[in-house]
């Protein structure tokens, strides 16, 4: 699943708990940090849909690195502490994403769309993401499914499987339209990520 051996696995998960962006929490690995950049280099997204807000440090760091691109950020309890011109938070529920991303806004939102799906980390959420940004992903744009690395970490049960679970369900029952791009997952090592075969390209 991952060439990062457990033990080493969970003492940088105590890093990337502990790490900070402008102040506020970001929660990323370094691995993750700098696969990223790579992927939003490649891609060049103009609008980029958070799924998962937590403090807001995610948020902000992204439009950070793609100066002019969108930021729309949606949680349960949207952040009040963060702020940045190009990144909106808005409260939704995972579940019910039409609720906030209406037919009309999905429609007028700048493209390419990148979509990061970091909420809940359960099974059922994340099917709930995928599935709702199938109707929208377009051939060659990518939904990053984070935290994948909870099997790895041995406690995906407590997610009912987990992000891990969610994505190899989706592939099977989306006939091919999608493929984890092996060059991002596999970028350091065999899935040395936390986003495990989760780096999805939309490829018809």
């Amino acid at each position: 699943m991952t060439d990062i051996p457990y033990e080493l696995l969970i003492k940088i998960q105590q890093g990337t708990m502990a790490y900070r962006y402008r102040g506020l929490p970001l929660l990323k690995n370094p691995f993750d940090l700098a696969l990223y950049p790579l992927l939003l280099d490649q891609l060049k997204p103009r609008t980029l849909i958070e799924i998962g807000s937590y403090g807001g440090g995610s948020a902000l760091w992204f439009a950070d690195q793609v100066p002019g691109m969108r930021v729309l950020s949606i949680d349960l309890e949207p952040p009040v502490d963060a702020t940045h011109a190009a990144v909106t938070f808005v409260k939704g529920d995972a579940h019910s994403l039409g609720a906030v991303l209406s037919v009309d806004l999905m429609k007028t939102i700048e493209r390419p769309l990148l979509v990061v799906e970091d909420s809940s980390h359960m099974a059922g959420t994340t099917a709930s993401v995928l599935d709702f940004f199938d109707s929208w992903l377009r051939p060659g744009e990518y939904i990053v499914i984070e935290d994948g690395i909870l099997t790895a970490m041995r406690i995906a049960d407590a997610y009912d499987g987990g992000p891990l679970r969610a994505i190899h369900e989706f592939l099977a029952r989306t006939a091919g339209r999608y493929q984890p791009d092996r060059t991002l997952c596999d970028y350091f090592g065999t899935n040395v990520t936390w986003n495990v075969d989760g780096y999805l390209r939309r490829v018809s």
